[in-house]
C-alpha cells in the first residue's frame, strides 16, 4: 500500500497552482543521475506550486527521507515495489505487446491513491519524470477529460534509443526482448498513445536525437540539468597517479563502460605509469565490476558514505561511457569539484564544454593513455583545466537557472520557456 503524507497548506500555497510529480525513483537521496535531477526539481518547484510527489522505490524507505519529501510537497505517496513481482510484470507486458517499463513501476495502489487526491483536490498539471510512470499520467488524463491539465514529460534522455542501442550489442533472446522495448517506448515518447503539452530532455544533442529517430513534430526542448556548487566544492589539486571512476555499479552503461576500460586502457597505462591506480567508486557493484578488482593496478572501492573524500585523493576523473545519454551529472560533479576529467566522446557531448580547455576527451585506448599520461605527471596543466571547469559550471550549470524553463513550462508560458531552454 502506498504511504500518504498530507502536510497543511499555507493560505498563500493553496492559491498556486496544484502539480502532481510522477517520478520513478524515490527523488532522495540525490546520489545518482535520475535521482539527482527529480530532486532538485522538487526543490525547484516547491517555491512555485502546491505539489503532491507519487513515486515508487525498489529500496528501503527511511523515514526521514519520507519527511524530507514532506517538507516540498503538500502530498507524498510512495509505493513500495519489489524486484520480483516488477519483473514477473514486465513479462508479462513484454508478451501482451506492451511496454517493459511503465509496466514495472504500475501499482493499482498507487493509481488509486492519485485518483483520490485529484478527486479531492484537483491538480493543474502533471510532471512525469520518465516513462517508467506515464500509466499513472494516462489514467488520471482519461478520467478527467472536462479539465484541461498540463501535462509536461521529462524524458531525461531518449530512453529508446538507449534499448536499441542494447540490442544491437546483445545476444539473439536479449536482443528481440530490447528491440521490441526499443520500439514500444518510442510510441510513448512520440505522443502517438498519450497528450503532451511539452517534452522535455536534458541537451540539444538529446533533442536532434529525438527529432531524427522518435518524431519531429512533438513539442520538444532541452532544459539542462545543474550541479550543487556548494555541495561539491573546489578540491586542493592532487599529485597521486590516482584515477578515479564514479558511478552506480549496476547501471549497464556504467558497467560495460568502466569495465572496458579497466581491460583495455589500464593495462597500456601501466606500461608508462607503473604506479597508476584506477578507483571505481559507486553503490551496487554487480559480479563483472567486482572481478576488475583482480586486474593489476584496478581497486573496486563500491559505496562510499561521501563520494567527495574520494575525489579529493584522485588526480583525474574519468567518464569512460560509450552508451551516454543526454547530460552526465558525474562530469558535472567532477567538474565543479576543479577535477580534471577525461571523457569519452559520448559522454562529453552533452557538456557545454571546450575539448582542451574545460576537460579532455579520448576514445582510442591509445588517445586515453596519451591523455591520462600528461593529466598525471604535468600538474600546472592539469591544474588550469580544473580551474576552467570549475569556472565553466559556475558560468552555465546554476540548478536554480537551469530549472526555471520547466517552471514555466508547467504554467503554461510554453513561447517563453523553449528559447530560454534551448540556450542551455
Amino acid at each position: 500500500m502506498a504511504q500518504d503524507t498530507e502536510a497543511p497548506s499555507t493560505e498563500e500555497a493553496a492559491r498556486r497552482p496544484r502539480v502532481l510529480m510522477l517520478a520513478h525513483r524515490l527523488p532522495y537521496p540525490p546520489d545518482r543521475g535520475d535521482r539527482i535531477r527529480s530532486y532538485h526539481l522538487l526543490r525547484q518547484l516547491c517555491s512555485h506550486f502546491n505539489l503532491g510527489i507519487a513515486c515508487t522505490s525498489d529500496e528501503p524507505v527511511w523515514l526521514q527521507h519520507h519527511q524530507l519529501l514532506s517538507t516540498m510537497a503538500e502530498r507524498v505517496a510512495i509505493q513500495p515495489i519489489t524486484s520480483r513481482w516488477s519483473q514477473f510484470k514486465g513479462v508479462t507486458a513484454l508478451l501482451t505487446g506492451r511496454a517493459i517499463t511503465p509496466a514495472y513501476h504500475y501499482r493499482v495502489s498507487l493509481a488509486q491513491q492519485i485518483q483520490q487526491w485529484h478527486e479531492q483536490a484537483p491538480f493543474d498539471a502533471i510532471l512525469t519524470f520518465c516513462s517508467g510512470m506515464i500509466e499513472y499520467a494516462r489514467q488520471l488524463l482519461a478520467r478527467d477529460t472536462q479539465r484541461k491539465i498540463r501535462h509536461v514529460f521529462d524524458l531525461v534522455d531518449v530512453d529508446s534509443l538507449k534499448w536499441r542501442q542494447y540490442a544491437r550489442d546483445s545476444n539473439l533472446l536479449l536482443r528481440w526482448v530490447y528491440a521490441a522495448e526499443a520500439r514500444r517506448l518510442r510510441r510513448i515518447e512520440s505522443g502517438e498513445t498519450d497528450r503532451y503539452d511539452a517534452i522535455v530532455v536534458t541537451t540539444p544533442r538529446e533533442v536532434e536525437r529525438y527529432r531524427e529517430h522518435v518524431t519531429a513534430d512533438a513539442p520538444i526542448t532541452a532544459i539542462a540539468n545543474g550541479v550543487d556548487l556548494e555541495y561539491f566544492h573546489p578540491q586542493p589539486d592532487c599529485d597521486e597517479k590516482t584515477i578515479a571512476f564514479v558511478g552506480v555499479l549496476n547501471y549497464k552503461p556504467n558497467v560495460d563502460g568502466i569495465a572496458r576500460f579497466a581491460e583495455e586502457v589500464m593495462p597500456r597505462l601501466l606500461e608508462q605509469m607503473p604506479d597508476a591506480q584506477l578507483s571505481i567508486i559507486g553503490r551496487h557493484p554487480v559480479p563483472r565490476v567486482l572481478d576488475l578488482d583482480d586486474l593489476p593496478g584496478v581497486k573496486v572501492v563500491g559505496s562510499v558514505p561521501d563520494v567527495r573524500q574520494y575525489v579529493a585523493t584522485a588526480g583525474v576523473i574519468i567518464a569512460p561511457l560509450y552508451i551516454a545519454p543526454g547530460l552526465q551529472n558525474k562530469v558535472l560533479e567532477a567538474m565543479a569539484s576543479e577535477r580534471l576529467v577525461v571523457c569519452s566522446p559520448g559522454a562529453a557531448s552533452g557538456i557545454d564544454a571546450v575539448d582542451g580547455e574545460h576537460l579532455l576527451v579520448a576514445d582510442r585506448p591509445e588517445q586515453w593513455v596519451a591523455q591520462l599520461e600528461r593529466a598525471l605527471t604535468d600538474g600546472a596543466w592539469r591544474r588550469d583545466i580544473a580551474a576552467a571547469a570549475r569556472r565553466r559550471v559556475e558560468q552555465c550549470y546554476d540548478w536554480p537557472s537551469a530549472l526555471r524553463p520547466m517552471i514555466q513550462l508547467l504554467q503554461g508560458d510554453d513561447a517563453d520557456a523553449a528559447p530560454r531552454a534551448m540556450a542551455s
